[in-house]
């Protein structure tokens, strides 16, 4: 199951937008909910040991970190070094690795006509596959960061729905992998100025845990 965990870490922000466009800078809080996908039944309890049941997901124009319900470090992202730090499934530890590595090849990026509404905002459809999984991104294009600064995070797929959305960010998600279907919503967006020094990883909580 770990590899399908890591297939998935790219991945894996309570005020209106003010016109935002290719520069957000804030916070998006996630909701999580997981299914078997045999036969549809709910295995959010199961699952939240992996990924929490909440991401609190920050973000400027280089650089981002989440945290789950609890507030602990889940991931973060540095562009200067581009290394990517994600806590291990296995043993709750921080791993850093170099985000220019791939964990599966993408297999094809699909838009869609579709259009899903998320916080009352309509949201763009993109199907990802890879060696692993499927992944359904909807999107707004307001709220976008330049994608270009992200163009080396080849983990977990994340350059590639850059690419794929040019800059946008999720607003939702759903994965479909063999164990299990995510589906991850945006339920709160606010705007704020983050400066690069609160994503050293040295400074971020629970480094330690």
């Amino acid at each position: 199951m770990k590899k399908y965990l890591l297939s998935i870490l790219f991945i894996v922000i309570a005020m209106p937008l003010l016109g935002q466009t290719a520069n957000f800078s804030g916070k998006i809080t996630y909701k999580y909910e997981f299914q078997d996908p045999a036969n549809g039944e709910t295995i959010t309890e199961k699952m939240k040991k992996f990924f929490g049941k909440e991401k609190h997901f920050f973000i400027n124009a280089e650089n981002y970190h989440a945290y789950d319900e609890k507030g602990t470090l889940r991931q973060l992202y540095h562009s200067d070094t581009n290394t990517y730090y994600f806590r291990s499934p296995n043993n709750g530890k921080l791993i850093a690795v170099e985000a220019a590595k791939k964990v599966s090849e993408i297999i094809s990026v699909e838009h869609s006509d579709e259009k899903v509404e998320v916080m009352g905002k309509t949201c763009h459809k993109v199907v990802i596959k890879t060696e692993h999984d499927e992944t359904t991104y909807w999107y707004n294009p307001d709220i976008s960061v330049n994608p270009a600064n992200f163009k080396d995070h080849n983990f977990g797929g994340w350059s590639a729905f850059m690419n794929a959305s040019n800059g946008a960010l999720p607003l939702k998600f759903k994965v479909k992998a063999p164990n299990y279907i995510w589906v991850s919503e945006a339920v709160s967006i606010k705007e704020m100025e983050i400066s690069n020094k609160e994503f050293d990883i040295l400074s971020s909580r629970n480094t330690d845990d």
